[in-house]
């Protein structure tokens, strides 16, 4: 495998306001036109990834997995079956491992390992030195896009609707829960739980959010959100702010409840949504709908920017001056946080469905061909 070094110029694309009256004096609907503006992006590496297992007939599949970086480390998770830890200062392995299937969730880091699930269930703890498989623990079904790893404890909620909290040391159960399984066709995917102030905040595909006691899986409070909605399930990690707790169903919208007993604070009609991000007074919110940033207390609009309507939009990386968003069959898109301008469309002539990484000055994104793209950009996380 040999990575690619280069520095190529790609075509900016500027913002335009959408023509059309807002209803609040900061509501801005904004969509991208073309315009005759040169832009000059740095390319550090790129990375293809080899086929893990078998071999896939006809396209590769959307890219499940993702990417992850520390201590000048990028940790890849793929579709193709591999979990690769890349070197970035000369751009080779670490390490690079097969696990024989598709990683559907993960690579999620912590000071010694790394932890990946699969799309047979189980959930991988894997040596950040060398990839050795540390424990392995079979959840029954697919966990997709579902995991998290705080306070010792690892939770995932797999396509059964079943939540797992697992000792982060052993790899042993400590509680598991469960609700229905929706009889209703639902989105693809289940939440990562958030685990905050001794509680874990979980979604299910038919509609409920549940707040579990950390320790002992006494469920603290049940609500159903959207219960006329065509789709119902919650598919998006939630977000604690202060005694506020948001989360977004398919198609019933963005709730912000409160955190201690479930109520609803206040509700948004968004549909698709794919990610929320909290940051001083505001939220942003990637969805089909668009990108939003609203304000956090009441959930109105200060900007929406369309992007490209009813495209699938991946979670934002979210930076001091800049959004970040992958676009299906468009590219990689830049928004100006303050304003929702859109800055640059980035199209390298790979589709992106995963979630992009941003580090201090380093942007890294995996394609739906399990090739890993490292930019240099003028920017920090937030």
């Amino acid at each position: 495998m040999t990575p690619k070094r280069a520095v190529f110029t790609t075509w900016a694309i500027a913002l335009a306001l959408l023509s059309g009256c807002a209803t609040q004096s900061t509501h801005r609907e904004t969509a991208p036109v073309p315009r005759s503006a040169q832009y000059t992006l740095t390319s550090d590496w790129v990375y293809p990834i080899k086929l893990g297992f078998g071999k896939y007939l006809g396209s590769y599949p959307l890219e499940l997995g993702a990417v992850a970086a520390q201590n000048g480390v990028t940790y890849v998770a793929s579709s193709l079956g591999r979990v690769i830890a890349i070197d970035e200062s000369n751009v080779k392995p670490l390490w690079d491992i097969s696990l024989d299937m598709p990683v559907t969730a993960g690579p999620v880091l912590t000071a010694q390992a790394v932890y990946v699930a699969l799309s047979n269930g189980d959930v991988v703890k894997l040596k950040r030195t060398n990839g050795d498989e540390i424990w392995r623990f079979s959840t029954g079904a697919a966990v997709e896009n579902s995991l998290s790893v705080t306070d010792g404890i690892v939770s995932c909620v797999n396509a059964n609707n079943r939540i797992f909290a697992l000792d982060e040391r052993t790899g042993s159960l400590i509680w598991r829960r469960e609700r229905p399984r929706s009889n209703e066709f639902s989105m693809y995917g289940q939440p990562s739980p958030l685990i905050v102030d001794n509680t874990v905040y979980a979604g299910f595909s038919d509609g409920f959010f549940v707040a579990y006691n950390q320790t002992n899986g006494t469920a603290l409070f049940t609500r159903e959100l959207a219960p006329k909605a065509r789709f119902k399930d919650l598919d998006v990690q939630p977000v604690k702010v202060g005694n506020a707790i948001y989360v977004a169903s398919s198609s019933g919208g963005l709730y912000a409840l409160a955190a201690d007993d479930g109520k609803t604070l206040w509700q948004r009609d968004i549909f698709g949504i794919s990610s929320i991000r909290a940051f001083q007074d505001s939220l942003y919110v990637s969805s089909q709908s668009g990108i939003f940033r609203l304000r956090k207390n009441t959930g109105e609009t200060i900007w929406q920017n369309i992007i490209r309507d009813g495209a699938l939009i991946s979670p934002i990386a979210l930076g001091k001056r800049y959004i970040y968003a992958s676009v299906q069959k468009f590219g990689l898109v830049i928004l100006d946080r303050i304003e929702g301008d859109t800055l640059h469309i980035i199209d390298n002539g790979s589709d992106f469905t995963s979630a992009p990484l941003l580090q201090n000055g380093a942007l890294t994104l995996l394609s739906n061909r399990s090739t890993v793209y490292r930019y240099t950009v003028d920017d920090t996380p937030i």
